[in-house]
This record gives structure tokens, C-alpha cells and sequence, in this order.
């Protein structure tokens, strides 16, 4: 019995000795992970750590950022109207016409589709508008609509042709069409937007920018493209093939030819006065002359086309006339145009002492070879290089190149006066006479306030004209 009792002794020990190991080991690995979710956490936090410091080392360059948008805000947005500048809109709209030369005929703001309840930065706002137009002015009334200084997209637009009856209005030999679009534009709710971040040094860091907003903002301008006209193109809404019934008001097509052609040979004429201003060979007083007839032949056609425009109508010689005359004559106007802005750009208004110098002896010569029309021609070519001052060494030549267009101007009005002379009378011992229109003048007689009798000889009648004494045969 006493072994038996010690063996059970022996079991419960072993047993109770087994359970304590075992729990303790249990304890040993529950800590262990204990462990590993601490240093698990504290991984995770290090990693939140790194990335906090990653974007406060960001907050300077966002804060540059921030400032570079809020400064150049109101450059962004101002192509926005607001709802005061909506109706300084509509008054442009109305310049817009004139400008273009349509004639609008209805305009309405569509309902906006935005959801009333909310509160949106930008709300847009769609106008429909409907016009009657060519084609070129209604380019350049859609050339205007996307100049302008705030934002309007022209988002749909129809045209109804004209040029299919008898009775078809024209403008300026085009044909008018029927135009409906449509545009849109927003307003900016700036208010809606929540509390602005407050900045630390905000003043001095936007100086610091300066120069880089200065940058953005001219990053964000828009360039402007001018519509220059048709530039000789067809309007593509208009058949180009000629009608039994389209010509039975105004000139024929026969004379519409005829009219187009005659202004292509006059534009010809001043293309090749131009041509021969840029030759090499051409004289410096050519060039003067070629230059102000230039100028006159344009100012005369020009006039000329204008009057003429609206009797062009047959659409082939309606394109001529943009391709072959319009274009051309604004063309030689820009040449001459160029050429006045380079005249004004010369530091020495007047001609230099050598030119001066061939101008008189040309001059001089041609009016003793009778020459006077070119000698006059010569004069008044560079006249307004002739003002020298009187201190000017060129003042002599100015003063004698004057003389010389003034006998020259002299003789040739004298020329053109009706002096019939019919008869003689010499007398040696005494005053002679001559008579002239039907009337008697003796030697020393006005006939007019500008014209004396001072010589009557067997051939010829010497006279005083303006100071010039002149001489008429019989």
C-alpha cells in the first residue's frame, strides 16, 4: 500500500511538473507576440512619421504655388463676366453688328441648365442669336465674338443660303444669308468658395514671386487672330453658275466683263509704276515722281472701286474682282504706306546738297530746251524735301530750284492763254501796237491784271507775265 501511494505521489508531480512547462511556454510565445505587434505599431508609426515629415518638407513649395494661383486668380477668371458686365455684353454685341455690318434680328439668354439649388463656382449662361449676313461679314462678326476680352464660345451655328430666287438681297455684289448660333459663356461665383488658408509672411514671399507670376500670368494670355475678309475666296453658299433670270437688273455679265477688266488694266498700269520705282536704274527724281503718281493713281481708283463695287454682281467676276483689283490696290497701298513710314524715319528731312545740286541743273536745263512740263514735274516730285531753313547750306539751291518752277509754271500758264494775235503795227519813231482777241494794245498796255504789251516787233510780241517777260509769234 505505502508503494503504491508514493508511485501515485510520483504521477501527480510529473503531471503537475508537466503543466507548469507547458504553461510557461504558453507564456513565453504570448509575449513573444506581444512583442511582435509593439514593434509592428511602431514600424507603422515611423512610417506615418516619415511620410508627415515628407509633406510639411512639401508646404513651402505649395505655398509658392498657392500664391503664384491666388495672385494671377483674377487673370484666369476676368474672361468670366460676372452679372453686371452681361449687360455691357449684349451692348458689345450691338458694336459687334456695326462693326461686322450684319443685321441681327433676334437675341435671346436660353434658361440656365444648371441645378438652381446649387452652388456652383462657374454657372453658364447660353445665348441664342439670329442675323441676316454675307458670309464674309458674318466671319468677321465670329472673328470679333472670339476677340473679345471675355470668354464666349460660339457653340452651334446654322445658315440658311440665299441666292436661290429672283429677288435675293446683296450687300456690297455678296449675297446675304440667314444665320442662327448659338453662344455661351459663365459667370465665376467667386464667393461661394470657403475661408481662404492663412499663409504665414504672405506679403513678403508674393514680392519674392513676383517675377514668377509675372511669368504664369503671361503663360496664360491668348493670342488674337484678325480676320483679314473673303481675300478673293468664293462664298461656298452661293451657286457659282450663272441663272437665266439673274441679270435683269443692272449691267449685263457681258458689261460686268467689260468693267472688271478695265480696272485690272489700270491696276496693271500702277503695278508697273511701283515695279519701275525698285529698279536700279531709275533716277532718284524719277522715283519721286513715280512715287506721287502712285500715290494719286491709287487714291483715284480707289475712289473709282468703291463706286463701282456694288455694280459686280455675277459671282465668277465678282471673285475677279476681289483677286484681281480689291486685293491688289490694298496691296500697293500697304508698299506705299511702307514707304511713307521709312520717309519718316530719315534723321535729314530734306534732300542732301548733291541731289539738290543735279535737281537745279536739270531743272535749268530743261526749261531752256522748252522741257517745261518736265522741269515743273521734277519741281514738285520732291517738294516736300525743299524746305531748307535759311541757315542751311542747301537754302541757296532750295530758293533757286523754287525760281526755276516758278518760270516753268510761269511759261506753261502763259502758254495756255487764248492770245490770238491778228495784226501789227511797228512804228520806229513811236509807240508800236498789236491786235489781240479783237482789241488794240500799244506798246507799255496791260491786258490784264498779270499780262503787259512790252514789245511789238514785225514777228513777234514780247509780253510781261507774272514778272517773266515772254515772247508770242505770229
Amino acid at each position: 500500500m505505502v508503494q503504491w501511494t508514493q508511485k501515485k505521489q510520483l504521477v501527480a508531480i510529473g503531471t503537475s511538473s508537466a503543466a507548469v512547462c507547458a504553461l510557461a511556454t504558453f507564456g513565453v510565445f504570448h509575449a513573444q507576440g506581444r512583442i511582435d505587434e509593439v514593434n509592428a505599431q511602431i514600424d507603422q508609426k515611423q512610417q506615418a512619421i516619415t511620410t508627415a515629415e515628407g509633406k510639411i518638407a512639401q508646404i513651402p513649395a505649395l505655398e509658392k504655388e498657392v500664391i503664384i494661383l491666388r495672385e494671377n486668380l483674377d487673370e484666369y477668371v476676368k474672361i468670366l463676366p460676372d452679372t453686371r458686365e452681361l449687360i455691357a455684353f449684349v451692348r458689345m454685341l450691338n458694336q459687334f453688328e456695326r462693326q461686322s455690318g450684319i443685321q441681327g434680328t433676334l437675341l435671346n439668354q436660353r434658361p440656365s441648365r444648371a441645378n438652381p439649388k446649387s452652388v456652383d463656382r462657374f454657372t453658364p449662361i447660353e445665348y441664342t442669336y439670329e442675323m441676316t449676313a454675307t458670309l464674309w461679314q458674318f466671319l468677321k462678326f465670329m472673328n470679333l465674338i472670339e476677340n473679345y476680352e471675355r470668354f464666349v464660345s460660339i457653340t452651334d451655328f446654322s445658315i440658311t443660303a440665299g441666292g436661290n430666287g429672283r429677288s435675293d438681297e446683296t450687300r456690297e455684289g455678296d449675297v446675304v444669308h440667314t444665320v442662327k448660333l448659338t453662344m455661351q459663356t459663365y459667370t465665376y461665383n467667386g464667393k461661394v468658395v470657403g475661408k481662404e488658408v492663412s499663409i504665414p509672411e504672405y506679403a513678403s514671399q508674393k514680392e519674392a514671386l513676383r517675377e514668377e507670376i509675372w511669368k504664369r500670368m503671361q503663360a496664360i494670355r491668348i493670342d488674337k487672330y484678325e480676320h483679314r475678309g473673303h481675300q478673293g475666296r468664293r462664298d461656298i453658299f452661293v451657286d457659282p453658275r450663272e441663272r437665266g433670270d439673274a441679270h435683269t437688273d443692272g449691267p449685263s455679265p457681258a458689261e460686268q466683263r467689260g468693267l472688271v477688266e478695265r480696272y485690272i488694266s489700270e491696276v496693271g498700269k500702277l503695278k508697273d509704276m511701283a515695279q519701275r520705282m525698285r529698279k536700279p536704274d531709275t533716277t532718284l527724281f524719277e522715283q519721286y515722281a513715280l512715287e506721287k503718281g502712285l500715290r494719286d493713281g491709287l487714291e483715284k481708283l480707289a475712289n473709282e472701286v468703291n463706286a463701282d463695287s456694288g455694280r459686280v454682281s455675277y459671282a465668277p467676276y465678282r471673285l475677279r474682282w476681289a483677286k484681281e483689283v480689291v486685293a491688289p490696290i490694298e496691296e500697293l497701298r500697304n508698299q506705299v504706306a511702307q514707304a511713307t513710314k521709312v520717309e519718316v524715319k530719315r534723321a535729314d528731312p530734306f534732300l542732301p546738297q548733291k541731289e539738290m545740286e543735279i535737281l537745279v541743273a536739270d531743272m535749268a536745263r530743261d526749261c531752256n530746251n522748252g522741257q517745261l512740263e518736265d522741269a515743273k514735274m521734277r519741281y514738285e516730285s520732291v517738294a516736300s524735301r525743299l524746305g531748307v531753313p535759311p541757315g542751311d547750306p542747301r537754302h541757296s539751291l532750295a530758293v533757286a530750284a523754287k525760281a526755276w518752277h516758278v518760270k516753268a509754271s510761269t511759261a506753261i500758264d502763259f502758254k495756255s492763254m487764248d492770245l490770238r494775235i491778228q495784226g501789227l503795227v511797228v512804228n520806229h519813231g513811236g509807240r508800236s501796237g498789236v491786235l489781240l482777241n479783237g482789241q488794240t494794245y500799244e506798246e507799255g498796255d496791260y491786258v490784264s491784271d498779270e499780262l503787259l504789251v512790252k514789245l511789238v516787233e514785225e514777228e513777234q510780241v514780247w509780253f510781261v507775265f507774272r514778272g517773266l517777260t515772254l515772247v508770242r509769234t505770229m
